[in-house]
């Protein structure tokens, strides 16, 4: 485990942009108060998965193998910490005071290196630092490992999609992705890396509020195509390993449960029923989902198989409570490799 010190401000991290934080707390009812702390080490409940998941506690990268959970990186400011496609690095955030910058680490916790730059060189809190701080948000990896899409509000005031090599270098705006005109988030490459999945902020039909929905941009040809759109919102996409589905959180009223949708477009097939779920990720094989539920004033991760039955309709098991941990980042979701 490395320790990294003289890190950006972990204040900066109540600064997320709205989009983001907006997902999360419309339904979420999360506790206050401090909550006695716990041992680095817990015992998971039902440790019956293979592999390894990142997770986020208190601003440090934690790992769950082997019904044991331990840190990996201990920063306090960390966030989105997502698996290389061959298990070897990570990606991650680090939120500094109104911006934040992209981070690769070795799978050991070792030899940290920054992609991004974006704090300004002004004073703190002025007014020049404020319009220069820039975000970096949301990173995934590209399955071959050499590129990391992510979304900035770079040179604009929203934040569209970017690509940035994995070993450090100028970062490509996907113009396709200003086109839709509002902010964008949350993108997940397909298994072959020809097109990426992710969410946009649009006006309710009503009017009075906001939602988010489902597109996919062809990075070849930049057409994008709208996946799922309407209701109350749907975000939190990820493209499952055989790049057949889409699992995604949709929200209906106050429930927030786990859907999948054919990558190709087609009808949303509900696979939970809590409502109170968040952060779907995909077991490396495909056959199982892993996914935060609210259990009082924390979460708790989740595992469902997950099947495809003979008439072509994805079929849920169970939800079976994988570990638990003291105030697991929802926002920053989960990340599962072999």
């Amino acid at each position: 485990m490395e320790r990294v010190r003289g890190s950006p401000t972990r204040a900066g991290r109540t600064r997320l942009p709205l989009l983001i934080l907006s997902l999360f707390v419309l339904w979420i009812p999360i506790a206050c108060g401090d909550q006695a702390p716990r041992l680095e080490t817990d015992t998971a409940l039902a440790a019956t998965r293979s592999g390894k998941i990142l997770f986020v506690q208190h601003g440090d990268i934690y790992v769950w193998e082997n019904g044991r959970t331990r840190r990996l990186l201990e920063v306090g400011d960390a966030a989105w910490p997502r698996w290389s496609p061959d298990g070897t690095r990570i990606a991650f955030v680090r939120m500094g005071d109104a911006y934040s910058d992209l981070y690769v680490v070795r799978s050991d916790g070792q030899g940290l290196q920054r992609l991004t730059r974006n704090q300004p060189s002004y004073t703190p809190g002025s007014y020049q630092y404020v319009q220069n701080a820039v975000w970096a948000l949301s990173p995934a990896w590209s399955p071959d490992g050499s590129t990391i899409a992510y979304v900035s509000d770079l040179n604009t005031l929203k934040n569209f999609l970017w690509l940035i090599p994995a070993s450090g270098g100028t970062p490509q705006r996907i113009e396709a992705s200003t086109r839709l005109g509002d902010n964008v988030d949350q993108p997940s490459f397909s298994p072959d890396g020809t097109k990426i999945v992710f969410i946009h902020r649009v006006n309710r039909e009503d009017g009075l509020q906001r939602r988010t929905d489902l597109w996919v941009v062809d990075l070849r040809t930049g057409t994008l195509t709208p996946l799922v759109q309407g209701g109350d919102g749907q975000y939190a996409p990820a493209w499952s390993p055989d790049g057949n589905w889409i699992v995604y959180v949709g929200r209906h009223g106050e429930a927030n449960d786990l859907f999948v949708v054919p990558s190709t477009g087609g009808e949303p097939v509900q696979l939970t029923g809590s409502g109170v779920v968040a952060a779907p990720t995909w077991s490396p094989d495909g056959h199982a989902i892993a996914f935060l539920q609210l259990e009082g004033s924390g979460f708790a991760v989740y595992t469902v198989d997950f099947t495809v039955g003979p008439d072509g309709r994805p079929r849920a098991g169970e939800p079976k409570k994988l570990f638990e941990a003291e105030s697991i980042d929802a926002v920053s979701g989960l990340s599962w490799t072999r």
